[in-house]
């Protein structure tokens, strides 16, 4: 059976998914809560913590608690695709292919190196518009090794680059996860409908593959987010 501060956030997450509570309404008291489902306000307190941190609200002291606008809020070791992870809070995802090219890295060793990928002559470099909702969320900018992936077709991309990549039954091994500040371009402010000098928060991944026993690489993967929209998070075990 489900916790009792999960039968709260949960309710609360359709409310808001659903429009029934927009963005700046106030939740009910925690009082009110507590009376209207008879849990204890420890319960009640524990499942608007909760709703905190996921970002669904904000918590004024003296004042209550109310919607936020949506923003998500994942941890870094999270396996599962951006489409995914739309899906899974009650978002719809959307993904709009911007540029294609197939890049002569061999041409250009000063870009191989800034990509880390020395061993790759040539790639496929795909960037996307990542969206939740309609709203602008990310731009992705993937590089694919065109040794591996020979027979390319962007239009698949117009939807989930891992479900491509698992549709041509290629195995994902994470190498790492880098997290770090930027300064948007006017490119990225214009797509993301960003204000002003705004900084992004960037994620960017080398991954490989296994092949007859051998580990290779498969490219080079980088997301420019909004912050405002989606921010990542460290869980320590203790």
């Amino acid at each position: 059976m489900m916790p009792k501060y999960k039968q709260i956030e949960e309710r609360f997450i359709r409310e808001i998914n659903s429009g029934k509570l927009a963005v700046g309404a106030q939740l009910p008291a925690e009082t009110a809560i507590t009376e209207e489902t008879g849990f204890s306000r420890m319960t009640v307190n524990k499942a608007l913590k909760q709703l905190e941190q996921q970002g669904y609200i904000t918590r004024v002291s003296g004042r209550g608690s109310f919607v936020k606008a949506k923003a998500m809020t994942r941890n870094v070791t999270d396996t599962v695709g951006f489409s995914e992870y739309m899906r899974s809070r009650g978002m719809t995802p959307g993904s709009q292919l911007l540029t294609y090219a197939l890049v002569d890295l061999a041409a250009d060793p000063a870009r191989r190196d800034e990509l880390e990928l020395a061993e790759l002559d040539k790639v496929h470099r795909i960037e996307r518009l990542r969206t939740g909702d309609g709203a602008p969320i990310a731009i992705t900018e993937d590089y694919l090794a065109a040794n591996l992936i020979t027979t390319f077709n962007p239009e698949l991309l117009s939807r989930s680059l891992y479900a491509y990549l698992d549709r041509l039954k290629i195995p994902i091994i994470q190498n790492f996860v880098e997290i770090k500040a930027c300064k948007a371009t006017a490119r990225q402010q214009s797509l993301l409908k960003l204000e002003d000098d705004f900084v992004l928060e960037t994620v960017a991944n080398v991954d490989t593959i296994t092949i007859a026993g051998q580990r290779q690489r498969l490219g080079r993967f980088a997301s420019y987010y909004n912050p405002k929209r989606f921010t990542y998070r460290f869980v320590a075990n203790n």
